[in-house]
């Protein structure tokens, strides 16, 4: 009774000091408490305050994804000095590791696991965690280690976190990747010929499977006798024996799972809660029942990710290379070497590829997605993460990247056969539904094919397919088919192992070289040219309309028209997309032997056929576009073009002609100025719609010079580049007036120096300015309407 009172008055006064405001205090505060209090006394509170701190339910906690170095320092530096690895905090928890387990909550862990659970599957990594109170009811039990990793890898998932929606613009400068770097590289030592060694060992650390009643968050039992085998690495179903370097897991004794337990159980927990929340099994329409069951990893998820990648990557790289010096004579392995070399197959590898491929088929077509493709890229190149003492940290950078990727990297390869193929063709599937003309997308292109364009890597894939399908064919010059699109029956084990250990039943393998693929990709060559030639169209177009010398000073019209360029690119940034493009084209064509004259390309014959060709005529020229028709609701699909555009075989080249006044805000303009004028000419055009077209009717001088105020967005000669009805297109083509222009941040910086030039040397006041204004603007439409004497009638 007297342990249980003292042990609520030290949670009363850990709650208390939430009062405490400034982080910094508090943790202070903490500390004081921490080291002042027994091991004992505190045993009952360590579930409060991992949850306090890391957050749980609709409790943030501390907001650790929130802080900053750069904005509060103080809070950064002492927080992290509190949940260092060898901090006041940690060094509870390994004392408690020994005698104190705690309950986890089931409907906390990733969705995949709890359906497992409830079906009354038992995942290896819960094998000794997983018991049963009364009345069957699962829980979790953990070690007060496994509960601290447990609440430190369920604060990236959190909802109550994600709704934060914070960026971080510098991962080392926020608080939570931070921290996650702290704890690998202490408990993945990358300079380091052994793992930390545990501060306290007095008995075995993992959590026992005994099935006893319990009840509340603590619990107090004996441990169980150890077992012989590291279960969780222990891979079920993956079978590797045809291969000469195929891996084991090791049979390791008590002593030794103490030396690796905290690095194995760090990675397996962040491996369960941040690349198992989504199963590649589960079917498409299944997602649309809750939210919960379609995890979609914010970009701060994405970026953890890849940092675990790297790291992992340079870890394993420090295990000693095996040194055969006799056929009979077989080399110790070390512990430490054994982890290193079973930590990507056995932990990383099935988590890490569910994770890559739901991000593939579900990920936003935006630009958010170059995260998600250099987490893939980073994984796939092993070879750029070998740590040396002289590194300051993991590498990454494009130094060497057109290095030969050696042949000690061919089991790597093979063995992750499908991160190669398949995600390579998901890839090509997204680049078909993407924009290429926006820089972004065309970095995405560019970069993928960069990597596999590297001296031998295409060619190891090529033999890794080869092999693992047993094709006949012993090389590769000539027909790439390797017999059939996808998997034959006399396929070797290995890769049937990898696609049921890694894929969900049912999956067929199309291959990486047959013509299937190769078709695909001259496709996208075809994609890659439009792109290009629309840039190009672009461009000549800008150049076209842009004066130069005192032409550009003296041409009044420009004043009042917005930049032509693509978007918000300048012309340098276009030079580096066509850059992107063409260095892309000429990968792909690397990679599959493609001769650079074998694939359709959408020609232009002048230089102003964009601007000239109607859509009609560029759909009967062009091999991109599907098939139409013209009718009396403007262009139309014709029952073949649809099939072509269900198939993606095809697609629209949609280049936007509908209401420029309707055009988003763009970032040259006055938001407030745009919403106004548009008001103004919406009220203007309603109510005296029809005089204005009987003015532009008129062949006089005020008919013309009228057109001239009240062009039309679309002019009667000029030809559609995209399919629109007809009645927009007669809408289109009404004479209106337009002010948008006068909200462009260039056109009122011009009339303020105007204002000003007139104001300092002639003196004249903001009336007189008006006036002024207005005569420029009457007589720029008089000598136009002269200059052009329109001889169609606006309607």
């Amino acid at each position: 009774m007297a342990a249980s009172m003292i042990g609520n008055q030290i949670l009363t006064q850990v709650q208390s000091l939430n009062s405490i405001k400034p982080l910094y205090q508090r943790c202070l505060e903490l500390e004081k408490v921490l080291k002042n209090t027994s091991t004992k006394e505190l045993k009952n509170v360590l579930p409060y305050l991992l949850e306090n701190i890391f957050g749980y339910g609709q409790n943030p906690g501390w907001g650790l994804d929130l802080i900053n170095r750069s904005s509060n320092s103080q809070d950064f530096d002492n927080i992290r000095r509190l949940l260092a690895p060898e901090g006041t905090l940690l060094s509870l928890v390994y004392t408690l590791m020994t005698d104190s387990f705690y309950e986890f909550p089931i409907n906390s862990l990733p969705t995949p696991t709890q359906h497992l659970i409830e079906d009354g599957s038992l995942p290896i990594f819960y094998a000794n965690k997983l018991q049963y109170l009364n009345f069957g009811r699962p829980v979790i039990v953990l070690n007060a280690y496994e509960l601290y990793m447990f609440h430190l890898a369920y604060h990236l998932v959190n909802p109550s976190v994600q709704r934060h929606n914070s960026t971080w613009n510098n991962i080392t400068d926020s608080l939570y990747p931070v921290l996650i770097d702290d704890y690998l590289n202490f408990f993945l030592p990358l300079n380091k010929d052994s793992l930390p060694k545990m501060p306290i060992v007095q008995a075995l650390v993992r959590s026992p499977v005994a099935h006893s009643p319990m009840a509340g968050k603590s619990f107090n039992m004996p441990t169980s006798p150890p077992s012989p085998q590291r279960p969780s690495l222990l891979k079920s179903s993956f079978v590797s024996a045809q291969k000469q370097h195929a891996q084991t897991a090791a049979v390791i004794s008590q002593g030794e799972t103490t030396e690796t337990y905290r690095s194995d159980t760090l990675i397996q927990v962040f491996a369960e809660f941040w690349l198992n929340q989504n199963p590649i099994s589960i079917d498409r329409q299944s997602f649309s029942h809750t939210a919960s069951e379609n995890f979609m990893p914010s970009t701060n998820h994405v970026r953890l990710v890849r940092l675990l990648v790297k790291h992992v990557h340079n870890f394993v790289n420090t295990a000693k290379p095996e040194v055969v010096s006799s056929p009979y004579q077989s080399q110790i392995t070390s512990t430490l070497d054994e982890f290193k070399k079973s930590l990507i197959p056995y932990v990383i590898q099935k988590k890490l590829y569910t994770f890559l491929r739901h991000g593939f088929d579900r990920w936003p077509l935006d630009c958010s997605f170059r995260l998600l493709l250099e987490t893939w890229l980073t994984y796939i190149q092993p070879w750029r993460y070998i740590y040396s003492k002289s590194q300051t940290g993991c590498r990454d950078s494009d130094v060497g990247d057109n290095k030969t990727v050696e042949e000690k990297w061919f089991p790597f390869v093979e063995d992750n056969l499908l991160f190669y193929t398949v995600l390579y063709q998901e890839f090509t599937q997204r680049v078909f539904r993407m924009d290429l003309t926006t820089q972004f997308n065309a970095c995405m292109l560019y970069r993928a094919n960069k990597v596999y364009s590297l001296p031998n890597l295409s060619n190891m894939v090529f033999r890794a397919e080869r092999e693992m399908c047993n094709a006949i064919r012993l090389g590769r010059p000539g027909s790439h088919d390797l017999g059939g699109s996808y998997i034959s029956p006399e396929a070797s084990l290995s890769l049937h192992s990898q696609i049921s250990e890694l894929e969900k039943p049912g999956f067929q393998y199309c291959r990486m070289y047959s013509e299937e693929m190769i078709q695909m990709m001259k496709a996208i060559l075809g994609h890659i040219e439009v792109a290009k030639q629309t840039l190009v169209a672009y461009e000549e177009s800008i150049n076209r309309t842009r004066k130069s010398g005192l032409a550009a000073i003296f041409d009044v019209s420009s004043w009042f028209q917005d930049d032509q360029s693509m978007g918000d690119m300048s012309p340098s940034e276009v030079k580096k997309v066509q850059s992107y493009l063409d260095t892309a084209a000429s990968n792909i064509c690397y990679i599959f032997e493609i001769e650079t004259h074998s694939f359709p390309s959408k020609q232009m014959s002048s230089p102003n056929q964009f601007e000239q060709s109607s859509f009609l005529e560029s759909s009967l020229l062009s091999n991109t576009i599907p098939d139409c028709e013209e009718t009396e609701e403007g262009f139309t699909l014709t029952p073949h073009g649809r099939y072509q555009l269900k198939n993606k075989m095809r697609k629209f080249d949609v280049v936007y002609q509908g209401d420029p006044d309707l055009q988003p805000i763009r970032s040259f303009e006055n938001a407030t100025l745009v919403r106004l004028l548009h008001q103004f000419c919406n009220f203007v055009n309603t109510q005296y719609g029809q005089d204005i077209q009987n003015l532009c009717d008129r062949t006089d001088l005020i008919g013309r010079m009228a057109q001239v105020y009240f062009a039309p967005p679309l002019p009667l000669d000029s030809k559609l580049n995209s399919p629109i009805s007809s009645t927009q297109k007669r809408a289109l083509q009404r004479p209106r007036l337009s002010l948008r222009l006068l909200a462009s941040y260039r056109t009122l910086v011009y009339l303020g120096l105007f204002y000003l030039i007139l104001t300092l040397w002639w003196g004249v006041g903001l009336v007189g300015f008006c006036f002024f204004v207005i005569g420029l603007v009457l007589l720029y439409g008089f000598l136009f309407a002269m200059i052009h004497r329109s001889k169609v009638k606006m309607n």
